[in-house]
């Protein structure tokens, strides 16, 4: 798990592990870590020098030579705030270059675990209630930490929802109706879009349609099977 926390901040797989060697050893030489690591020296070097650009490892000069230190975790939480406060200075100047271009795709499409948490995240962003269609055992399945988390920060948020799923929901106050037939994709219908998640392919697909008509036809769907159940 913690491999996966270190590789969701921008780390490489290499690069999680010399990190964590560092971090084990405390202050030490390039050889020493590369050792500890199983690498080679040249590509501990060039690992640490990378880790050291993106604010994970620092070093010292003693007796002339190179001793690397891991940034302690704690630190990393601060890192992120200061990339988050960044990232909302320059908001305002990335939103107007996005409402200034007059065509945008009506479609996008994300794969893999990363790709799909963006649908999520933007569920969250947009929406103030969604109605979704989902197997929460698929979910948990695919996303054992993310959803939980998910589903807090949506009841934090105050979002209303509608679910309709073949078990009772992770929130057992939200509004929900049971099926009994096998779910195979996970649907949101929020603020005029779809999101749609295939939840047995080998890759994970996410579908992401904006377009009013597509979205009221599916709403119209879900509220008559929501009446019916």
């Amino acid at each position: 798990m913690k491999e996966q926390a270190l590789k969701s901040l921008g780390l490489t797989d290499k690069e999680v592990k010399i990190y964590l060697s560092n971090l084990q050893m405390g202050s030490a030489l390039v050889q020493n870590i590369a050792n500890f690591a199983k690498l080679n020296r040249t590509s501990a070097y060039d690992l640490l020098k990378s880790l050291e650009q993106k604010g994970f490892v620092s070093y010292t000069i003693q007796s002339g030579k190179k001793f690397y230190q891991a940034t302690q975790p704690n630190k990393l939480i601060a890192m992120l705030k200061e990339r988050e406060a960044l990232v909302q200075k320059i908001l305002p100047e990335l939103n107007s270059i996005s409402s200034s271009v007059t065509k945008r795709p009506k479609v996008e499409v994300y794969t893999g675990k990363d790709g799909i948490k963006t649908i999520f995240e933007n569920i969250l962003q947009e929406s103030k209630s969604f109605s979704c269609m989902a197997s929460k055992e698929h979910l948990l399945k695919l996303f054992e930490y993310y959803l939980p988390h998910f589903v807090d920060r949506r009841k934090k948020k105050g979002i209303k929802v509608k679910l309709i799923s073949e078990t009772q929901p992770i929130d057992k106050t939200a509004e929900y109706k049971l099926i009994k037939n096998k779910i195979k994709t996970a649907t949101w219908l929020y603020n005029g879009k779809i999101a749609m998640i295939s939840l047995e392919e080998k890759e994970l697909i996410g579908i992401l349609i904006n377009e009013k008509n597509f979205y009221d036809t599916y709403k119209l769907m879900f509220d008559l099977l929501w009446e019916n159940l």
